[in-house]
């Protein structure tokens, strides 16, 4: 009698699908730190241009007062809303030839 042999078949493990590295600190050569050096060097920057924009903000808002001396021009409340309702009223082509004389004006 003739005996089939019956082969075996074993499995193989699954192969797991490759992931690439996509860090950017691969890319910079020997660098052993996952991006750490790069936050270390940009962080002083960024903050560097945060502080220059908050300086250059706070002498734009002194410039009146360094201009004209420590009176405050800017604020009347009265005069904003008299110019409003004067807006209102007549409209924007007389609103902008007008002369509010209830304001006081230096000499």
């Amino acid at each position: 009698m003739a005996r089939s042999k019956a082969k075996k078949v074993e499995k193989q493990p699954e192969k797991q699908p490759e992931v690439m590295n996509t860090s950017i600190a691969a890319d910079d050569g020997p660098s052993t730190s996952s991006g750490v050096s790069r936050s270390l060097i940009l962080l002083p920057i960024f903050f560097g241009i945060g502080v220059m924009i908050l300086v250059e903000a706070y002498r734009i808002r002194l410039m009146a007062i360094n201009d004209f001396g420590p009176v405050i021009h800017e604020f009347d409340p009265y005069f904003n809303l008299r110019a409003t309702e004067y807006l209102y009223e007549h409209g924007a082509k007389k609103f902008f030839q007008w002369f509010d004389y209830m304001s006081w004006y230096p000499l």
